[in-house]
């Protein structure tokens, strides 16, 4: 009896999607480990980087602190990814315009750090997803679709939110974050064959608090409006997935993330705990439903 094949896809959420360690971290520890990865944005830089095998720990040690590092790995800071507009780009206005920095000092990083910068060399499948901004429809980059384009080129095109960076140019063609159009993108999971699509959510909105976020200021105001459009649109993606595909098994990872921001990465071990802990419940629980042939015994333990 063969084993699963397992898909891991991450949502976007910029800093807040170091939340997707943690799930990995759970994956893991219980003996599952995902041949297929999809994702957009915070999504795509997991799939890219742990996807072709850069160690786990690697990745955690670039968000220790400096005197706590032990291993030379990406780190993806903020000056990684906002960088200053090109000359050409800088004679043309309309586009200067159309976002308030470049990806293109982010991609040149990426370029660097991943060992591997071809979707057709990487062993297991890494998709990829984007929004192209004149035809107004998803993009996919990866075997099956466009694996010609880098890794580092479609991810950055993948990362770019739209009013903060300028869309991103692929052979004449501008490209806006994948989850434009799709919170998460399940399906081109299940279409490269995957029995068990792990997806890691981080859109939670927060709840239960005494205090009412209205009277916390316009910013939290607006992170909770995105989180709760984003959680119904992933919500309502799931039960269309599994209606659709009743042989595939969705398990939907929802870390509350709390209050943290979009871009505070400084809250790096707490976001890796809480995406680790909610994994490890619902990954226990699917095993418990025989959706994994896991060991009989596992080492289960918070991430270092």
């Amino acid at each position: 009896m063969r084993k699963p094949k397992v898909a891991f896809v991450g949502t976007g959420g910029a800093a807040r999607g170091i939340a997707h360690l943690g799930v990995l971290k759970a994956c893991e520890e219980l003996g599952i480990h995902p041949e297929i990865f999809v994702g957009a944005s915070a999504g795509a830089i997991v799939g890219a980087t742990y996807g072709q095998g850069i160690p786990l720990d690697v990745l955690l040690d670039g968000y220790r602190l400096p005197w706590k590092r032990k291993h030379r790995g990406p780190r993806f800071h903020l000056g990684t990814f906002f960088g200053a507009p090109r000359l050409k780009h800088v004679l043309d206005p309309g586009y200067l315009a159309s976002g308030l920095f470049s990806l293109e000092r982010f991609e040149r990083y990426l370029r660097r750090v991943l060992p591997i910068n071809d979707f057709r060399k990487v062993d297991n499948r890494v998709l990829v997803t984007a929004v192209d901004i004149d035809r107004a429809e998803r993009v996919l980059f990866g075997k099956g679709y466009d694996a010609e384009t880098p890794i580092s080129r479609a991810v950055a095109a993948s990362c770019c939110v739209p009013g903060l960076f300028r869309p991103y140019d692929i052979d004449g063609r501008y490209h806006l974050d994948g989850e434009v159009a799709r919170t998460l993108s399940a399906d081109v999971a299940v279409e490269a064959g995957a029995d068990v699509v792990i997806i890691s959510n981080i859109y939670r909105p927060s709840r239960g608090r005494v205090r009412s976020l209205a009277r916390s200021g316009p910013l939290t105001v607006m992170n909770q409006s995105l989180n709760i459009l984003l959680t119904e649109k992933e919500r309502r993606g799931v039960d269309f997935y599994a209606h659709m595909h009743p042989r595939c098994h969705f398990i939907d990872i929802a870390p509350d993330i709390g209050r943290f921001g979009y871009l505070n990465r400084f809250a790096a071990r707490s976001l890796v705990l809480r995406g680790y802990r909610a994994a490890l419940q619902a990954l226990v629980f699917a095993k418990e439903r025989g959706v994994f042939d896991l060991p009989a015994a596992v080492r289960v333990g918070p991430p270092n």
